[in-house]
């Protein structure tokens, strides 16, 4: 078993589901981003480092936490986020807020868009 997806099945069944969603977001959106393990976590880490940007998603028992560097992001997401907390670089969601999905994609898709990340061409077919 990868890392990634060892650390995924160690979760709770409700954070499974939020990280495997959100990482396959990313991963089918944004596929010239590696998907790599930081620390033991989850990591989608722009130019080789993550000084230079990235997206990481982490979870806990109760909630979903996305994790980036643009910290003046996070401070604007908050209106979008009403049940969530906040951290300097993050954004804490209970596992029962299914309606802050939405808008977390769209945070990633804000990160993404700020550090110049192309998004996939939607497949025809």
């Amino acid at each position: 078993m990868d890392p990634a997806e060892e650390y995924i099945a160690s979760l709770p069944v409700d954070a499974q589901a939020w990280m495997r969603d959100l990482t396959t977001y990313v991963a089918t959106n944004y596929p010239s981003v590696p998907y790599v393990m930081f620390r033991g976590r989850p990591m989608f880490k722009f130019e080789g480092t993550y000084l230079k940007g990235y997206v990481m998603f982490t979870a806990a028992s109760r909630h979903f936490t996305a994790h980036a560097i643009d910290f003046d992001l996070i401070l604007d997401m908050k209106t979008r986020f009403p049940r969530a907390s906040f951290g300097k670089g993050s954004i804490r969601i209970p596992f029962d807020d299914e309606a802050a999905k939405a808008p977390l994609r769209d945070f990633v898709d804000e990160v993404m868009r700020r550090h110049g990340v192309p998004r996939a061409s939607p497949r025809r077919g």
